[in-house]
């Protein structure tokens, strides 16, 4: 069994379910039409984008090293994915400020909110669940670790 593909698909899962139970939480009953929608969907609190990557990072590092091409080629993929979800919700915001009507739209609809990227709590949020699920698959399943 690949760990990296394990502990991207547990934290998948993981941000998936916490993405349904924050929305259920935050929005009420109003949200159970979209339940599917947040499944599906990687948008919202926590950033799945992140979790994923930040999960293949840590397995890689645990298992290859510190050194190792593989572990800088992740990172670098890791802070792109990461760098490009808040670059989108910035320039969202500043879309917003310029036109006012579309600002009212997207906070009347939670499924707009989704589309807009990730904000630096999104993101951080999905960076622990990311670490978490990369710690967490290489210990359940005692791969040998070459932490340098």
């Amino acid at each position: 069994m690949n760990p990296l593909l394990i502990a991207a698909g547990f934290s998948w899962v993981l941000a998936q379910t916490l993405k349904v139970l924050i929305g259920l939480w935050h929005y009420g009953s109003q949200d159970r039409p979209r339940i599917l929608w947040r499944i599906l969907w990687a948008g919202g609190m926590p950033s799945t984008h992140s979790a994923m990557v930040s999960s293949s990072t840590v397995v890689t590092f645990l298992s290859s090293g510190g050194q190792s091409v593989l572990f800088g080629l992740s990172l670098i993929l890791a802070c792109i994915v990461i760098y490009d979800r808040s670059r989108m919700h910035s320039i969202y915001c500043r879309f917003q400020d310029r036109y006012p009507v579309f600002k009212k739209e997207v906070q009347n609809d939670p499924m707009l909110k989704d589309l807009m990227g990730h904000r630096l709590s999104e993101l951080l949020a999905g960076v622990l669940i990311g670490l978490a699920s990369g710690v967490g698959t290489m210990q359940l399943f005692a791969y040998g670790t070459k932490v340098y």
